[in-house]
């Protein structure tokens, strides 16, 4: 009976272990540091909730035939606010994800157990060669997070007239 427990217990905790681990989206095609380079961002959405009520929960980037317009998804609004913006905007915001290394994000699916009121994220981009990027957490965060989402929020709330950016 010992024995039955003790590998019991052994299997269990391999279970739980393999379900903590975080595992890539190996579907999803990833590029090399070159083809990043020669390839333009051609969407991106990324939101963040949590308890505190923020104007702006979401943004999105559209590049749609060499026009480029950014989305801004505000509380209580039932459609999104258009900006436009130029290349030179959208080169930055690739450069963003590049020196945040939010490509090394793909895949991540965090969940903090037992956590009651947290912070969810999700982000989604694409590039002009196919790449897709996806990554999501509630309570957990890929590593460099904190700093990636603060460079993303300046770099779209800086579109927005200052009397719409929080309440």
């Amino acid at each position: 009976m010992p024995k039955q427990r003790l590998f019991l217990c052994i299997l269990l905790m391999g279970l739980l272990f393999l379900c903590s681990c975080q595992h890539p989206d190996h579907g999803t095609k990833l590029p090399s540091n070159d083809s990043l380079a020669n390839s333009p961002i051609n969407y991106l959405y990324f939101s963040e909730s949590n308890s505190y009520f923020k104007r702006v929960q979401g943004y999105e980037f559209h590049d749609e035939n060499g026009k480029y317009t950014v989305y801004f998804h505000l509380a209580n609004e039932e459609t999104a606010y258009p900006i436009t913006v130029d290349q030179e905007w959208a080169n930055t915001l690739k450069s963003c994800i590049e020196q945040y290394g939010i490509m090394r994000w793909n895949g991540f699916k965090g969940s903090a157990r037992n956590l009651l009121d947290g912070t969810h994220f999700f982000i989604e981009f694409t590039f002009e060669d196919g790449t897709e990027i996806r990554a999501s957490g509630y309570g957990q965060f890929p590593e460099g997070y904190g700093d990636a989402s603060s460079a993303i929020d300046a770099h779209f709330m800086q579109l927005l007239p200052e009397n719409m950016r929080d309440w």
